[in-house]
């Protein structure tokens, strides 16, 4: 319902939002559970466990789940990919969260507070009760003062009181009823899970006692040795003080080896091959040399599937100016993600003999690159200045620079030549001979010959249709025929070829503005390399550039985006440490104790760089939305453990016996909430 009201729907961020919640889901329960289990242990009664337990870890179980919440509200308001994409998960994560709190703090207590009468009588055979107490008691109304005496009725009229007795006893039985009900309902699947599980689990016995002992014995090896640890680390401070130092340092040394890119690239064993054929060849020779192609790839072992497209397949792609007769499409599919490099540099071996083929490999992208609408190119560089020509000539310059790059490879440009036209040049000398006659008019005058002009319209019964008027098709597909039309101009005819000439050009294939600027765009695929290792020298190649005044060079694509959106995860990394600290210092009601939960933070983030080198990830936005969530997850154990420990120093132990005490009694809710996290989390990772 939170999801409704805040108008979002189930897609892949919400869902993955809750897949991303479900370790951390009952941390709060387990939390409750396991103090409450403890306090029974130590032969309280049901409802004193339910309410002393409960009521002993409240504070700290919501100072740990509000120090996950907050940690997703920065990231609501981050910009750029990071901002579009975890919108909806943070939300997501945040109601869950909110709800567990909620069920832990009330609903845990309440049936841990009630008695389940089942089991297996003495004879062997299941004995089958009620199980829960009433839940509804009808006992008249007592006063506080009375003793637990009832307060003695006054008579009323019975003609008065008939009213009255019939709406008490409407309400009695409603209560009374529902009280039944939900008593029966629960008492009766409980029982009935009891029952079968009973059953079902006798031949099981003995390998899950087996399996129980084994763990029980391990276990409690564990706990030895944690405290001989515990014990030792308390008697030298100073040196896992300095172990731990020397362990960040060197991790955070180690950071530098970890590459950067946008987003994780997934493994994919398809990419497509967009050729651009010179612009007078014909349907024929295009499709030739994608047949050649096709031949040349299916005779590569790795290659499984090849499927060639030429020219205009589908009524939408006709409104694509790329798409033409001299185009084609060659889409290709290899055993294994690993073979695909293999078979690219094949590829541009073959088309490096074609030198006015130009070509564009487009690698399969995940949903949410597709989703975030990125470039299929991983390098993207933008050329700005006023004028085209220099423009061009400055990113053929460019592209020459970074070709010397290694692992730079498919470079294009967007200013490639495109198709041949007309371009008709007014004569002003000659204009000047008729008064009033203006280039605009000679214009109009071309643009209604070659495409017509609205003469009226023709009505057929509720329908409209245009009526076009133009010159005949003998005379709109020669040059020389149309400039030998006249151009009527206050009561004369004109000569239209006395008033222009043209020549033959082969314009920009696009044109590109950005912030009403010319720019250039140079693109470029990485090849065994990620855009981290390429970037300083891309920028030495890009500062050895002698640009005129007003020209630039900047970044575009996956290096600008992940510029934008690193800046504002750095900060919403700042912002979500400040938020847990307040949360902690408002817990503990001290400044300095937080500090003393915060320093589990350059831990967390040490053991993250780590696992991202032994499994070869990437810094991207992924991992670093996981670091940001980590500051939530990782104080939670440290705020459990030191709230029990000031419990016990507000009681009169000593520092040392109440951290001993504190770490050894919060041991097994730590290492439960944390394994549930972690089981949560792996199938992710899968």
């Amino acid at each position: 319902s939170l999801l409704f009201f805040s108008d979002i729907s189930l897609n892949i961020m919400s869902l993955g939002g809750l897949a991303l919640g479900v370790g951390m889901l009952d941390d709060c329960a387990v939390v409750v559970s396991e103090n409450i289990f403890r306090h029974r242990s130590l032969g309280k009664g049901l409802k004193d466990a339910a309410y002393i337990g409960t009521k002993e870890v409240g504070p700290a179980v919501i100072s740990t789940a509000l120090t996950t919440i907050v940690v997703f509200l920065p990231v609501i308001y981050v910009r750029g990919v990071a901002g579009q994409l975890f919108k909806d998960t943070a939300l997501t994560v945040t109601f869950a969260l909110l709800a567990s709190l909620l069920v832990s703090l009330t609903l845990i207590g309440t049936l841990q507070s009630r008695a389940f009468d089942f089991g297996v009588g003495s004879e062997g055979r299941w004995k089958w009760t009620w199980g829960l107490k009433k839940i509804w008691n009808p006992g008249a109304f007592r006063s506080p003062e009375g003793g637990g005496q009832p307060q003695p009725k006054k008579r009323i009229p019975g003609f008065l009181a008939v009213p009255g007795r019939a709406v008490r006893w409407v309400f009695y039985a409603v209560f009374k009823g529902v009280g039944f009900l939900l008593n029966f309902l629960v008492s009766f699947f409980v029982q009935l899970f009891a029952f079968i599980f009973h059953y079902l689990g006798m031949p099981f016995r003995p390998v899950l006692k087996a399996v129980f002992s084994a763990f029980n014995a391990g276990y409690g090896r564990f706990i030895s040795w944690y405290r001989k640890s515990l014990t030792w680390s308390l008697d030298h401070k100073g040196r896992v003080m300095a172990w731990t130092l020397v362990f960040f340092a060197v991790t955070f040394a180690l950071g530098g080896l970890v590459r950067r890119e946008l987003m994780p690239r997934m493994e994919t064993n398809t990419f497509e091959l967009d050729l651009k054929m010179p612009v007078d060849f014909s349907f024929e020779q295009t499709t030739e040399m994608a047949i050649m192609l096709e031949t040349h790839l299916r005779a590569l072992t790795p290659v499984k599937t090849v499927l060639s497209q030429v020219g205009i397949v589908s009524g939408m792609e006709s409104a694509d100016p790329n798409i033409s007769v001299n185009s084609a499409r060659v889409f290709v599919e290899v055993g294994k993600p690993k073979q695909l490099e293999g078979v690219l540099d094949v590829m541009r071996a073959r088309l490096a003999q074609f030198p006015d083929i130009t070509y564009t490999i487009v690698r399969e992208q995940s949903t949410v690159s597709q989703f975030l609408a990125l470039s299929v190119a991983e390098v993207g560089l933008k050329v700005k200045g006023k004028d085209l020509d220099r423009l061009k000539e400055i990113a053929e310059d460019l592209v020459a620079r970074l070709s010397t790059i290694p692992g730079v490879a498919d470079l294009a440009t967007n200013i490639g030549e495109g198709k041949p036209e007309f371009k008709v040049t007014v004569d002003k000398d000659a204009i000047k001979r008729y008064a009033g006659l203006t280039p605009s008019m000679i214009g109009d005058f071309l643009v209604s010959a070659v495409r017509g002009r609205v003469a009226t319209q023709f009505r057929e019964m509720e329908k409209k249709y245009n009526i076009l008027v133009r010159l005949e098709d003998a005379s709109r597909q020669n040059i020389e025929a149309l400039l030998g039309e006249t151009l009527p101009f206050e009561g004369k005819v004109v000569p239209l070829r006395d008033l222009v000439s043209y020549e033959i050009v082969r314009g920009p294939r696009e044109i590109r503005r950005e912030n009403q600027q010319r720019e250039v765009l140079v693109t470029a695929n990485l090849k065994g390399r990620k855009i981290s290792q390429v970037t300083p020298a891309i920028d030495k190649a890009i500062a050895t550039l002698r640009l005129p005044t007003d020209y630039r060079v900047v970044w575009s694509g996956e290096r600008e985006e992940m510029s934008q959106s690193f800046r504002s995860l750095v900060l919403a990394l700042l912002l979500a440490t400040l938020l847990t600290y307040m949360i902690m210092a408002a817990q503990f009601e001290s400044l300095v104790h937080p500090f003393i939960v915060m320093f589990t933070l350059p831990m967390g983030a040490a053991g993250a760089i780590v696992a991202l080198l032994l499994t070869g990830q990437t810094l991207n936005v992924i991992s670093i939305i996981g670091m940001v969530v980590l500051i939530g997850i990782v104080v939670d154990n440290a705020t459990v453990k030191i709230d029990y420990t000031n419990q016990l120093r507000r009681g009169g132990m000593g520092l040392r016996e109440a951290v001993e005490e504190g770490s050894h009694v919060r041991l097994r809710p730590i290492l439960m909430s944390t394994g549930s996290t972690l089981v949560g989390l792996i199938p992710m990772a899968l």
